[in-house]
C-alpha cells in the first residue's frame, strides 16, 4: 500500500509520521518516492537486493546500471569504501552535506548489489543536506537511491506524475515544489583514482572550487563534464 504524506521542509516543520511510515516501508523491503535537494527519488534499503531491483525496473534501467547510495555521515564511507584518502577526506568534509557525489573502491565485503552485481566495483556515495532524507537515513542506514523517472528523462521536482502504480510503492512523501538547483545543475561528481582525483561531471560545485583544495583535480571521461 502506498502511504501519501504532505510534509513542509523547514527546521521546524513535523515529519515525524512520515518519516516512521518511510522507514516501515524500507525495512519492509518496499521502494518510496522522497524528495532530495531538488528532485523526487525512488529509494530502498541499499541491502536489499529485491528492492533495488525494483528501481531498475520502474526507470527502465539497463543491465549494470549501478545506483547512488546517500550516507547519513562521512563516518559510514569506511564501512562501504575500500579505501578513503586524505583528497576524499578533504572534500567531503568541505562539501558535505551537498552535492557532490564521490565514486570511491566499494568494499569488497559487502553483501549488496546496486544493480551492476559489484562487477564495477565502485560506488558512488553522498551526504546529502535535506532535512527529511537527512533524519530517514539516521533511522535506516545506506539507501540506494535513483531519479524517480524513466531513464534518460529530467529529473523532476514535484509529485504530478512518476513511472510508477501505488502498488509499486510503500509510502510517497511529498515536499511540494522543490527549488531549482542551483544554475540548473546536478551534482557534482568526482572519482578517487589511485593517483589521484578525477572530476566526471562539473555540476553545481565548479572546478574551480573543488580546486580550492585539490589543486591537481583533473578531468575526468565525461566530455559534458
Amino acid at each position: 500500500m502506498n502511504s501519501r504524506f504532505e510534509i513542509k521542509q523547514g527546521p521546524r516543520a513535523k515529519i515525524a509520521d512520515a518519516l516512521d511510515s518511510a522507514h516501515s516501508a524500507l525495512t519492509a523491503g518496499k521502494v518510496i518516492i522522497a524528495p532530495i535537494e531538488h528532485a523526487y527519488v525512488f529509494v530502498a534499503d541499499a541491502f536489499n537486493h529485491g528492492a533495488v531491483a525494483k528501481i531498475h525496473q520502474l526507470r527502465g534501467d539497463s543491465s549494470g546500471v549501478a545506483t547512488q547510495v546517500l550516507i547519513r555521515d562521512q563516518d559510514l564511507v569506511r564501512g562501504l569504501a575500500g579505501e578513503f584518502n586524505e583528497e576524499a577526506k578533504l572534500l567531503a568534509e568541505n562539501f558535505w552535506p551537498g552535492l557532490l557525489t564521490i565514486i570511491l573502491p566499494i568494499q569488497r565485503g559487502l553483501t549488496w548489489n546496486l544493480g551492476d552485481s559489484k562487477e564495477l566495483g565502485r560506488v558512488a556515495l553522498r551526504v546529502p543536506s535535506n532535512r527529511f532524507m537527512r533524519e530517514l537515513l539516521a533511522l535506516s542506514g545506506p539507501l540506494a537511491i535513483a531519479s524517480a523517472t524513466r531513464i534518460g528523462m529530467k529529473p523532476v521536482r514535484n509529485t504530478s506524475l512518476f513511472p510508477a502504480l501505488d502498488s509499486d510503492l510503500g509510502a510517497t512523501i511529498d515536499a511540494g515544489l522543490l527549488p531549482a538547483a542551483p544554475g540548473g545543475l546536478a551534482s557534482t561528481i568526482v572519482e578517487m583514482k589511485a593517483d589521484g582525483v578525477d572530476l566526471i561531471r562539473e555540476g553545481a560545485i565548479s572546478r574551480e572550487e573543488l580546486a580550492t583544495f585539490i589543486p591537481s583535480i583533473a578531468r575526468g571521461l565525461d566530455p559534458t563534464a
